[in-house]
């Protein structure tokens, strides 16, 4: 008798754990009035009546989405999307409200909010969008509406139909014009930070080059020196149309005479080295997508001397080295590799092709009196460029 009264109690905890896991299961297979269900159904509804060219139905299944679907917790659409819909019933009223409630705040909330599944209402909307631009362009001037709400709404169509960015450029233009004829509309906001989109270069920008050329001495330097090949390095640090050019210019030349010295002679033809260290500081006076042209004037310095080597063997030979102070005064021309940027984003990162003309004016001190002249060089580097780019509004 115990282990049949057992057993029923087992069999009923049995079937009571059954008929729970059961129910639950038909409830989550028969589940499908959620909010998350009733939107993307409707959503599915709204997009076959809009191809239907079913305005009303649109309309109406619009407005049901927006009561029954969307609270703090779920979107119906997407803005384009809303706004999109509102173009083809010409509820223009609203869609100049619903635009101009558009911030950040309202950006942030469809972050936390759970969206509607992936399907292809906003593509179509687009699509057909494109197709009869003038068509809603014509409802758009046909409504009794105020001429300035006209105006922008057929920019933001223009905005949400654009295809590609080769189209921001002339959008811009118009986005310009708009501000311009309404400069206190209240649709400013939203267009500076919605339609209209233009990057302008950063204030600071940094490059470097590797360069070679040809230097020629003048007066008695040229009688002293062979002109020189030179290579070096530069890096430049700019502010707006400022340049600072910090060059390190290494030449490599020959005596044209004998120079005495405490324990000898260097003899005429020996190798030696010129140095040019410069500082300078330029002004893109041209800068465009292709070329660069800054005049540049800075200070330096002039160090010719035998090799290194040399010295380190007999210190001595210094001792026919020269310094010198100098001032320098030149211009940079810039080649711009890569393709031109649009006018909304413009090329501020780029490889180049420089050519440089430079003349250094060495300021000699008593003790080369009888060393006078300057150096002319012209040198061709390669290099890179790179200035961030900012939103203008």
């Amino acid at each position: 008798m115990r282990k049949l009264f057992i057993t029923v109690i087992i069999t009923f905890v049995s079937f009571q754990a059954f008929s729970q896991i059961d129910s639950t299961e038909r409830q989550i297979l028969n589940y499908d009035d959620s909010k998350s269900v009733i939107i993307s159904k409707g959503r599915g509804l709204l997009l076959d009546k809009f191809l239907e060219n079913d305005m009303d139905k649109v309309r109406e299944l619009k407005n049901y989405l927006i009561e029954k679907g969307e609270d703090e917790n779920y979107i119906a659409f997407y803005p384009a999307e809303y706004w999109f819909v509102l173009y083809w019933t010409n509820e223009f009223e609203e869609l100049s409200n619903s635009i101009l409630k558009y911030d950040s705040t309202k950006i942030a909330s469809y972050y936390t909010k759970i969206r509607p599944s992936q399907d292809m209402l906003y593509t179509k909307l687009l699509l057909k969008s494109r197709e009869n631009a003038q068509t809603i362009t014509n409802l758009i001037q046909k409504a009794d509406i105020n001429i300035e709400t006209k105006d922008f709404l057929q920019l933001n169509l223009e905005s949400l139909i654009i295809e590609n960015e080769s189209f921001q450029d002339t959008l811009n233009i118009q986005a310009d014009n708009f501000l311009k004829t309404y400069p206190e509309s209240e649709y400013e906001d939203f267009t500076r930070k919605n339609i209209r989109f233009k990057l302008v270069p950063k204030n600071w920008g940094m490059a470097f080059e590797f360069f070679s050329g040809y230097g020629i001495f003048t007066e008695t330097l040229s009688n002293n020196y062979t002109n020189n090949i030179p290579i070096g390095i530069a890096f430049d640090i700019c502010y707006k149309r400022f340049e600072l050019y910090l060059r390190d210019y290494i030449g490599f030349n020959k005596t044209k005479k004998d120079f005495v010295y405490s324990t000898g002679v260097y003899e005429k033809g020996s190798s030696t080295m010129v140095f040019l260290p410069e500082a300078s500081l330029g002004f893109a006076a041209l800068d465009n997508d292709r070329f660069k042209l800054a005049p540049f004037v800075g200070i330096g310095g002039l160090h010719i001397c035998p090799p290194f080597g040399k010295t380190d063997k007999e210190p001595e030979l210094n001792e026919v080295s020269i310094y010198a102070f100098t001032y320098n005064l030149g211009v940079s021309f810039d080649i711009k590799f890569g393709k031109k940027g649009y006018s909304f984003r413009p090329k501020s990162s780029y490889g180049f092709l420089r050519v440089r003309y430079g003349y250094s004016i060495p300021n000699f001190s008593k003790k080369y009196d009888e060393i006078s002249g300057g150096t002319h060089y012209i040198t061709i580097g390669v290099g890179g460029f790179s200035r961030g780019l900012k939103r203008e509004y």
